[in-house]
Parts: C-alpha cells; sequence; structure tokens
C-alpha cells in the first residue's frame, strides 16, 4: 500500500513509518524540517511542508498521488500539547491550539478525500481527556482542539461510508517519547503508551478495512 505519514520526523510518525515500511508498504512522509526530509528513494518519498498551510498540503497529497499513482492510507500524527483551565488560557491559546492539532490535519484530509481509492483509511491523533469531560478542565485548549479531530473522524465516516473510506481515532494515554519523559519526569513511564505500540495497532488496521472505523483506544500497555 501507499501510506501518507505526516510528522515524519516526529516520535510518533517516525515510528509508524518503520513499522510500515517493515511490512513492504511505500511511503510519502511529510517533514516539517528541510534537513529531515533529504535522500527520498523510491519507496519512501519525503517533502518538507508547513501543515498549516492548505494549499500547500494539497500540493502535496497531489505530489503523493502523482508518484505512487494513489493514497492508500494517511496516518496524520502532527500536533501538540498545552495545559491550562478556563483561567489560564486566553483565545489565542485556543486558536493555536486548534491551528496545530486541527488545521494541519485538516488541510490533508480535504485533498485526500478527493482522490482516495476504495478502501483508503485515514487515521487522527485524539486525546483521552475528551472521552472524559472531567478531565478537561486542566486542558481547555488542547482538549478543544482535540475535539475538533472526533467530530472530523465521525463526519468523515458519515459522508463517505458508501466510498467505502474510513477515519480512525487513536486516543493514546500519555506516549512514551522522551520529550513526556523530561516534562513529567517524576510519572511511572511503564503506564505510558509506546509509540511502537500505536503503529503496531494501525498497521494491522490497516490490513483489516472491514474492522469498524471510530475510536481506537491507546492506553498504557493495552493497545
Amino acid at each position: 500500500m501507499n501510506i501518507l505519514v505526516s510528522g515524519a520526523d516526529g516520535n510518533l510518525g517516525s515510528a509508524v513509518i518503520d513499522k510500515l515500511k517493515s511490512e513492504g508498504n511505500q511511503i510519502f512522509g511529510l517533514f516539517g524540517e528541510k534537513e529531515n526530509a533529504k535522500n527520498s528513494d523510491d519507496n519512501f518519498q519525503k517533502v518538507a511542508i508547513d501543515l498549516m498551510d492548505p494549499k500547500a498540503s494539497a500540493a502535496a497529497v497531489d505530489q503523493g498521488n502523482n508518484f505512487f499513482g494513489e493514497i492508500n492510507g494517511a496516518v496524520l500524527t502532527v500536533g501538540g500539547y498545552a495545559g491550562g483551565s478556563i483561567k489560564d488560557v486566553s483565545i489565542e491559546d485556543i486558536h493555536k491550539q486548534i491551528r496545530l492539532n486541527f488545521d494541519t490535519a485538516f488541510n490533508l484530509v480535504k485533498p485526500l478525500l478527493d482522490r482516495m481509492p476504495k478502501g483508503g483509511q485515514i487515521f487522527l491523533i485524539g486525546a483521552k481527556p475528551v472521552l472524559a469531560s472531567a478531565d478537561l478542565k486542566n486542558v481547555v485548549s488542547y482538549g478543544l482542539a482535540k475535539q475538533l479531530i472526533f467530530s472530523l473522524a465521525d463526519i468523515i465516516n458519515a459522508d463517505y461510508s458508501e466510498h467505502h473510506i474510513s477515519a480512525h481515532v487513536i486516543v493514546p494515554s500519555i506516549i512514551d517519547t522522551p520529550p513526556n519523559r523530561e516534562a513529567m519526569a517524576d510519572m511511572n513511564f511503564d503506564d505510558w503508551v509506546k509509540p511502537e505500540q500505536i503503529a503496531e495497532t494501525i498497521a494491522y488496521y490497516l490490513k483489516h478495512p472491514e474492522l469498524k472505523a471510530g475510536i481506537i483506544k491507546a492506553f498504557g500497555n493495552i493497545v
């Protein structure tokens, strides 16, 4: 299969790419830094892009389709975290989180849906606090942005079911990455989900498009 992966130079994106490449998939990787997007080959095309730019995002999707013929799946990993209660956050904080977590996904989803073939799958990254409103009180801007991701998946699954295109929302607990370990050094890392576990789950769903679309929970060591 031909898979587009955004956030290819991130901890989750790189784990997804390693897993999917190991299973013989061809990857169209979207990188945030030009230095990381060098040395493409026939099975791993690399492009540096600002995903907050809708025109650049659409052009990248076209490039991937033109190179591989079609894009069968997309794993959209770009995003970022911010804490804060309603008292702490400003409307600018909320808009910043929406641009980072939602716009970077939507700007790819729209052109992908125009050309994705039957059986295509889109994987979006959600957030565990969205599943329980009480957990959102200290992550207001982040939670509001991630709620849009869940709604986007619902809309895709409602509008494109007849086209046999599905959207999944991966809902991790804390992902075990070096930045998260540094930021939360007093926590038990064993309870966190590994990027490789999420990658395994995505690879499994890509091989089984008949599975029900929707939320895929990835909490702790259980994926």
